[in-house]
């Protein structure tokens, strides 16, 4: 067999993959950016774990996918929609920036997040894998303030279940309520 030139510089994958427990993390934000949307603003902010047994998690995760796949996108994201009629929950995550961030007061210029930390509350969320099973992943759902997670002033969310959508032109009902005699085969 031909030796495989890339095959020292790999890690190896054994099939342990270290998994995100649902709690309260101290975050800190890497990177952000504002898209204009027609329904408003959407921040897509890239972070990682800033302290802990999980610091650096996401870029380690990052690095470890990146030699299999150039193309890998970061893993540790969080996604800040902001509208006018929902400006209460843009108040609620800037509010727990600055609390997190002694002398740091919001000004409307997203590059000025680079570098700060905030309280991450994770919890699991389902997903479709490509298979089609239904499988969990343990995401950042809520900014919190760095104290209330180090307090544990926090509660660890539900998991957010996949929302099943029916098949596509059938009637539930007659699906039910049809037998083995309606069958085409």
């Amino acid at each position: 067999m031909k030796k495989y030139e890339n095959y020292d510089k790999v890690e190896a994958y054994t099939g342990e993959v270290e998994r995100l427990e649902p709690g309260g993390y101290i975050c800190k934000i890497l990177k952000v950016q504002a898209e204009e949307r027609d329904y408003g603003t959407l921040l897509r902010i890239a972070f990682d774990i800033a302290e802990g047994d999980y610091k650096d998690f996401y870029r380690k995760k990052f690095e470890s996918k990146k030699q299999s796949d150039p193309e890998a996108k970061w893993p540790g994201m969080y996604y800040q929609t902001v509208r006018e009629d929902s400006l209460q929950y843009f108040k609620g995550f800037m509010t727990s920036i600055e609390e997190s961030n002694p002398g740091y007061k919001w000004n409307w210029d997203e590059k000025t997040l680079v570098g700060k930390l905030f309280g991450g509350v994770f919890g699991e969320e389902e997903y479709e894998a490509s298979d089609g099973s239904i499988k969990t992943s343990v995401k950042c759902r809520f900014i919190r303030s760095i104290d209330a997670i180090k307090k544990g002033n926090f509660k660890i969310p539900e998991v957010k279940t996949l929302q099943l959508k029916p098949f596509a032109n059938q009637n539930i009902e007659s699906l039910l309520n049809s037998s083995d005699d309606d069958l085409p085969f």
